[in-house]
């Protein structure tokens, strides 16, 4: 298959479309962004020579949103010639939840080794993606980083960085609205780097690698 489409892709021109497929671990929050950075590309100056594709979980997967069975998820998808995949241009990117509750340090490292093999990449928040939404407003830098890193429950449906969402942004993860976040995606890039960006140290510090990812598909 990886013969097949690099021939079908580089005939269409010199520089064929390297595809980012993008995999969140939530069934809500992150492909909302995702799939606003997919409709708005031209508009946030992505790289024309890359294609965003968001993937949204199948009726069936629903519910199997932990890390390591993306990975066999997706997988399988491109044994059953679901998607096409060509590893020597396209990419592909989990997006997903440090969150110490549901995510061991032993399964986050499993998760990487993983990653690693099959040369996939990994972007990762801790605690959650709302973290990275956060970032989107200087305002992020009133709030107490201790508690942002425990992300407690503050009420009997809300952690604290989803009640911090819906004060400064006026939007819950559910529904994001992703217009409040599109003005200022370079400032949510350059203040994630006032937190921890490293792979390996997000596992226990406060912080998110998802602007790297950002940075790297909007043309300078």
């Amino acid at each position: 298959m990886r013969e097949a489409s690099k021939l079908e892709r580089t005939s269409l021109g010199l520089n064929p479309k390297s595809k980012y497929y993008i995999i969140p671990e939530g069934e809500k929050t992150e492909i909302q962004y995702f799939l606003g950075i997919r409709d708005n590309a031209r508009e946030i100056n992505i790289n024309s020579l890359i294609e965003v594709i968001p993937i949204e979980n199948d009726e069936e997967e629903l519910g199997q949103s932990h890390p390591i069975r993306k990975i066999t998820n997706f997988n399988e998808d491109i044994k059953n010639n679901k998607f096409l995949y060509d590893n020597e241009i396209d990419k592909v990117c989990f997006v997903i939840d440090r969150d110490p509750q549901n995510f061991s340090e032993h399964q986050y490292d499993d998760f990487l080794q993983m990653c690693k093999e099959y040369t996939y990449k990994v972007y990762v928040s801790n605690p959650t993606f709302e973290l990275f939404l956060l970032m989107h407003d200087d305002k992020i830098f009133d709030i107490d980083r201790i508690a942002m890193l425990e992300n407690r429950k503050v009420s009997n449906s809300k952690r604290f960085l989803e009640l911090k969402l819906s004060e400064i942004f006026g939007c819950n993860k559910k529904n994001i609205n992703f217009e409040k976040f599109k003005p200022n995606i370079k400032k949510a890039i350059n203040n994630e780097k006032q937190f921890e960006e490293n792979l390996m140290d997000l596992k226990n510090n406060l912080g998110s690698n998802v602007g790297i990812l950002l940075d790297e598909m909007i043309e300078n």
